[in-house]
């Protein structure tokens, strides 16, 4: 068990959070109960530890012959927010989670700038820059300002590691909440999620951001990337002596 005096809650102090969980993410069954830890800034959503009782936590409860609630689904979200300041209470919390148990899935983004929008009208667009890592365009879709590929494959790198690719547009979203400059406007953001199913010290990170990067020169027709926060981020999770002098990221 990790303690830590952590207190679970049925809501938090965020309204905007709060009401995201309640119209989205409940009412869309994706989850059916979400309970709040706060752990570090509780102004954005890495201030939580969130611990959710869904579909997939069920399933494992049952096919073990365990209550259904037995097992549930802990994630911790917003780790990169370049507009937002990020406890290291959080990343303290979450280095003994990491230790403690198996990791289940992992997001690994990257941000740069792009001019293609993202609506129903590119959609096809979109399919044909990331066509060698779609087996089935059913497996595509644009929501809103984003763009989606489940369950994406390749021969060309770890895809049958990536449960999904998406791509959104990140200035739209974080200028609801805070005034950016114009020359951000075509900030967009690649994401992936890793599935890895064991201790996050046996995953090989550096083989996962040369597939990102791959995927990342071509969308943004770049060949410059920089991986300073990546690696303090990586510091941080796995050897707590560089928790010292650091306050907030």
């Amino acid at each position: 068990m990790i303690n830590n005096d952590l207190v679970i809650k049925d809501s938090c102090k965020n309204f905007i959070i709060n009401k995201y969980f309640e119209e989205k993410e409940i009412k869309q069954n994706r989850d059916y109960e979400v309970k709040f830890v706060e752990v570090g800034n509780i102004k954005n959503l890495s201030g939580y530890c969130l611990i959710k009782t869904n579909l997939e936590s069920v399933s494992i409860s049952k096919s073990r012959k365990k209550k259904k609630d037995f097992y549930s689904e802990v994630i911790f979200a917003g780790l990169r927010q370049p507009t937002k300041h990020i406890s290291l209470s959080t990343y303290e919390i979450l280095n003994l989670f990491i230790k403690r148990f198996k990791v289940s899935d992992l997001d690994i983004c990257f941000d740069g700038l792009s001019e293609l929008e993202i609506n129903d009208n590119t959609l096809n667009m979109y399919r044909y820059l990331f066509k060698d890592y779609i087996s089935n365009f059913k497996d595509t879709l644009i929501e809103k300002s984003s763009f989606y590929i489940n369950t994406p494959s390749s021969p060309l790198s770890d895809t049958d590691y990536f449960k999904k690719i998406l791509v959104y547009d990140k200035y739209l979203k974080e200028s609801r909440y805070k005034n950016l400059d114009d020359e951000l406007k075509n900030w967009k953001r690649l994401e992936i999620t890793v599935n890895i199913k064991f201790k996050f010290k046996d995953f090989l990170l550096d083989d996962y951001i040369a597939d990102m990067q791959n995927i990342a020169t071509k969308y943004f027709n770049t060949l410059l990337f920089s991986y300073e926060y990546l690696e303090l981020q990586n510091k941080l999770l796995t050897d707590r002596r560089t928790h010292k002098g650091v306050k907030s990221l």
